[in-house]
């Protein structure tokens, strides 16, 4: 890999690689998360009747928290991270019969799928750990990951006002985070804001449509957390990062 690339394995923000924070990582978010009603979402929201005979790449798949509910859904599951201690505690969670995960310690700008092209990608809380230039780069690698007509569903922080609130629309989302998952959760999402990279609605939504996706379905109900269900209709010939 050249040495212009972006090293995704430096952690921004919060760092992952440390064990203390994946072990933590799981009591944190369930004062405000349920996993498995996250994960049911998604396939609502993608319209899934059937994914029995489907590929699901994961990419950021941290402790598991959706890989565990795909193993039970999908034909197979990469489940591929950056963190090698947050994908040993995903492995924790699943048995000796979810033989249909593969584990893969990667990210965005580094993961190279071997397997055919996939059904469906999806990126959960883990696009924002790149900056804009490096995600619509990712977003190409995506496509070529994916089959034809196959899906992109991307559930993250994206900013969904005009930037000349930022201040007031941050300061209002952190105090009301803070009454939900309490002081520590509110010092995380501090360094989210100042040291990861979140983007807006209308940057991430072109970059998108310029990797060869359409974007079908959009969701925003607080102006922060977005849902994207995007359909590939476009191949590309060249666009290799290594």
């Amino acid at each position: 890999m050249q040495k212009w690339i972006y090293d995704e394995f430096k952690h921004c923000g919060v760092d992952y690689s440390q064990i203390q924070q994946a072990e933590k990582y799981d009591d944190r978010h369930r004062k405000f998360r349920d996993f498995e009603k996250e994960f049911k979402g998604m396939i609502d929201f993608l319209e899934l009747q059937d994914a029995s005979d489907m590929t699901l790449i994961d990419l950021g798949c941290g402790t598991g928290a959706a890989t565990i509910f795909a193993a039970d859904c999908f034909k197979a599951v990469y489940a591929v991270d950056v963190s090698d201690v947050m994908i040993e505690q995903a492995k924790k969670k699943l048995g000796p019969a979810d033989r249909n995960v593969h584990f893969v310690n990667a990210g965005f700008l580094s993961y190279n799928h071997k397997g055919e092209q996939a059904d469906i990608v999806m990126s959960k809380a883990a696009f924002h750990h790149l900056p804009d230039f490096w995600k619509q780069i990712a977003l190409l690698r995506m496509n070529k990951m994916l089959k034809l007509g196959g899906l992109l569903y991307i559930h993250d922080v994206v900013f969904h006002f005009v930037p000349q609130e930022y201040a007031d629309r941050i300061e209002a989302w952190i105090s009301g985070l803070g009454e939900s998952a309490g002081e520590a959760f509110i010092r995380e999402i501090e360094t989210h804001i100042r040291d990861e990279f979140s983007t807006f609605h209308w940057i991430l939504a072109g970059m998108i449509e310029r990797a060869g996706f359409a974007i079908e379905k959009h969701k925003s109900d607080d102006a922060f957390l977005a849902e994207y269900a995007c359909r590939k209709i476009r191949e590309f010939d060249h666009y290799e990062t290594e």
